[in-house]
C-alpha cells in the first residue's frame, strides 16, 4: 500500500473511533472557559466560618501535638472552629490527617446527623437542610485531594440554587460545595473534558493510562490529517482543498488544524505525570528537610503566648508550621490577611508572610549550595484570568539557583509550604502546557475577556473540524473525478 494511502487510512479510521471524543473535548473545553469545576473557595470559607477566641486560637499546643504525634511525622497543625467547638487538625508528612477537639483534647466522636446539621448552618445562609447522607465519593468529590477527608457527609440544602455541601467525617471541615447550576454546566463541561466519571476517575491509575493513551493517539490522528492536508496543497494547490466531500473538513483544517494539533498535544502533556518530563513532586523526605525536621512537642513547648500580639482582625484559622528549624505561628483573618510570628522570638511585630530569608534558608536544604534568588509569582498560571479570581490572588514564592542544573522550588507564600520542585524539564513542561493549552502568554493574560473569546472561537472551529471529519468519514466513499486520488477510500 502506498505510504500516502497508509496515512490516509490511519487518519480516517482513527477519526471514526476517536473523533467523537475529540469533538466532546472541544465543546466541553468551551464551557470550561466560563464555568469552572465547583470548589469551596477560601473566600467562601472565611466568610462563613466562626471566629476563634484568644484562648482557643493559642491553646495548649504541646499537649495537643503529643496526642496527635504519629510515626510518619507531623508537618503542621491547623486550628479552626467546627460548629461551636475548636478542632485541631494535624497534617502528616505523608498527607494524612488526624483531628482532636482542641478544648478537651479528645478524639472527635463520630458525627451524628444533628451534629453535621449544626456544622453546616453557618454555610447554609438560612436555608433549611433537606437531606443528609454519608458517602465515600461522587462526581464532585472524586478527586484524590479529598481522600484524607473521607468518608464525606453530603448535605442537600433547600432553595432555588439546590446547594450541596460536603463535610469531612475525619475533621468536620466543609470541604466542597456545589449549586444546581454548577452541576448542570459541569456535567457537560469539566466532567466530560476531564473524564471525571466516578467509576473511572476513582481508580486513578486506570484513568491516567486511558486518558493519556487516548489523547496521545488523538494527537497522532490530528497530525496525520495535517500531513494529508499539506500533501494536497503541494499537489493540487489551494483549489484542491475546496472540492470533494472532504472540502468542509479540509477548509476547517486550514483554519484550525495547527491550533487543534497543538491543543491535542498539550492536552496529552497534561496527563504526563512524570512520563516525559519531571513531575515536580515534593516527597515526604523533602518536606521534612525543608522544615528542618518534623514538628514535635519540643518545638512548641517553649513557644510564647502569641495571643497578646494579635490585636487586629478576627482570627478564623491558626497554623503551626516549621521552616528551617523555626516554628511559625500563623493567624489568618481572611484569604489575604494574616499575622505571622516566629518562635522562640516574640519581640518582633507580626509580619504578613513568612520572611524571604527563612524561605531561602529552608529551600537551601533541597537546592544545595550556590546563590539563591527569590521572586513572587501569581498563584494561578492564568495570571488572574481564572474563573475563580480568589485563587489567582494567592502568591507563590519561587526560589532559584544559579547552577547549570537550573533547579528551583515553588513555595506557598502564605504558609511557607514547599509545593513543587523545578528543573529545566519541569519548566519546559509548564511553558508548553500553559502556552499551548491555556494560551497563557504575557499579552493575552492581561486581556482576559479577549483571551476567552479567542479560545472560544478556537474551540468552535476545533469542534467543527472534528464534527465534519466524523460526518464525512461515515459517508459511503464515492470516487469523483474532481476529488484527488489520494483521498480515494476504495481498496
Amino acid at each position: 500500500m502506498p505510504q500516502k494511502g497508509m496515512i490516509w487510512t490511519l487518519h480516517r479510521r482513527l477519526g471514526l473511533v476517536l473523533g467523537p471524543a475529540v469533538l466532546l473535548w472541544f465543546l466541553s473545553g468551551a464551557i470550561l472557559l466560563w464555568v469552572p469545576y465547583p470548589s469551596l473557595t477560601e473566600e467562601e470559607w472565611f466568610s462563613s466560618s466562626g471566629a476563634l477566641s484568644a484562648r482557643e486560637c493559642c491553646g495548649s499546643f504541646p499537649s495537643l501535638i503529643q496526642k496527635l504525634e504519629r510515626p510518619e511525622g507531623i508537618e503542621s497543625l491547623r486550628l479552626r472552629m467546627v460548629g461551636d467547638r475548636p478542632v485541631v487538625v494535624a497534617q502528616g508528612l505523608d498527607g494524612s490527617l488526624a483531628a482532636l477537639s482542641a478544648d478537651s483534647g479528645e478524639v472527635l466522636a463520630p458525627f451524628t446527623q444533628e451534629g453535621i446539621e449544626h456544622i453546616v448552618q453557618p454555610f447554609a445562609g438560612g436555608r433549611t437542610i433537606d437531606a443528609v447522607e454519608l458517602i465515600d465519593h461522587d462526581v464532585w468529590t472524586v478527586h484524590q485531594r479529598f481522600d484524607p477527608y473521607r468518608p464525606l457527609w453530603k448535605v442537600q440544602l433547600s432553595g432555588e440554587r439546590r446547594s450541596v455541601l460536603y463535610v469531612s467525617s475525619v475533621t468536620g471541615d466543609v470541604v466542597q460545595d456545589t449549586t444546581a447550576e454548577e452541576r448542570r454546566w459541569n456535567l457537560v463541561g469539566a466532567v466530560i473534558h476531564w473524564w471525571y466519571w466516578p467509576w473511572l476517575r476513582r481508580h486513578w491509575a486506570w484513568w491516567d493510562q486511558l486518558v493519556w493513551w487516548l489523547s496521545g493517539i488523538g494527537t497522532v490522528m490530528v497530525g496525520a490529517g495535517g500531513l494529508i492536508l499539506g500533501r494536497e496543497w503541494v499537489k493540487h494547490g489551494w483549489s484542491g482543498l475546496f472540492i470533494g466531500r472532504w472540502r468542509v473538513h479540509r477548509v476547517l483544517g486550514v483554519i484550525a488544524g495547527i491550533s487543534a494539533c497543538c491543543w491535542m498535544a498539550s492536552g496529552w502533556l497534561s496527563m504526563d505525570h512524570g512520563r516525559w518530563f519531571s513531575d515536580g513532586k515534593v516527597s515526604a523526605e523533602d518536606r521534612e528537610r525543608f522544615m528542618g525536621g518534623r514538628l514535635t512537642v519540643r518545638d512548641v513547648e517553649a513557644m510564647p503566648d502569641f495571643s497578646t500580639m494579635l490585636v487586629t482582625g478576627t482570627v478564623k484559622e491558626t497554623r503551626l508550621t516549621k521552616l528551617a528549624g523555626l516554628v511559625h505561628f500563623i493567624a489568618r483573618t481572611s484569604p489575604a490577611t494574616q499575622a505571622v510570628l516566629t518562635a522562640p522570638s516574640h519581640a518582633d511585630a507580626p509580619q504578613d508572610a513568612v520572611s524571604d530569608e527563612v524561605v531561602m534558608a529552608a529551600a537551601r536544604s533541597l537546592l544545595g549550595d550556590g546563590v539563591l534568588t527569590i521572586s513572587t509569582r501569581g498563584g494561578n498560571d492564568s495570571h488572574g484570568c481564572s474563573a475563580t479570581a480568589t485563587d489567582a490572588e494567592l502568591p507563590f514564592l519561587q526560589v532559584e539557583t544559579d547552577s547549570h542544573e537550573s533547579r528551583g522550588l515553588l513555595v506557598d507564600g502564605r504558609i511557607g509550604a514547599a509545593m513543587e520542585r523545578l528543573d529545566s524539564s519541569r519548566r519546559l513542561y509548564h511553558q508548553l502546557f500553559n502556552s499551548l493549552h491555556r494560551w497563557d502568554v504575557s499579552w493575552l493574560s492581561e486581556h482576559c475577556d479577549l483571551r476567552r473569546m479567542l479560545m472560544l472561537l478556537w474551540c468552535v472551529c476545533g469542534a467543527g473540524l472534528a464534527g465534519s471529519g466524523i460526518w464525512a468519514g461515515f459517508r459511503r466513499p464515492q470516487v469523483k473525478s474532481d476529488e484527488p486520488r489520494c483521498c480515494d477510500d476504495r481498496r
